[in-house]
């Protein structure tokens, strides 16, 4: 799936892992390169969980933001929209800055 998105995606959402993600993510890199692309036109996205405890949630945007990913889906979380509005109000800000 990676050489095609190299070769022709202008997005990519990935799943796994922080480690695998970050693995992926600088395969595509190359693969891109390789296929005479800039691997920094190529958006990328992952999931983030809003139910896990917010310093985990913040290391994983923060990994992610690392390894290129410029955009993040928030997955609905179970404790619905109360939670969804403390992310908002608690850990949002520190993810646009």
């Amino acid at each position: 799936m990676l050489p095609i998105v190299a070769r022709q995606a202008d997005a990519w959402h990935a799943f796994g892992s922080d480690d695998s993600l970050a693995r992926k993510s600088r395969l595509l890199d190359q693969l891109a390169e390789k296929a005479g692309r800039d691997p920094n036109a190529i958006l990328r996205s992952a999931s983030l969980s809003l139910s896990r405890p917010w310093d985990q949630v913040r290391r994983r945007a923060a990994h992610l933001r690392a390894a290129g990913f410029g955009y993040l889906i928030a997955e609905w979380p179970s404790e619905g929209k109360g939670r969804l509005s403390e992310f908002v109000e608690k850990v949002l800000p520190e993810l646009a800055g």
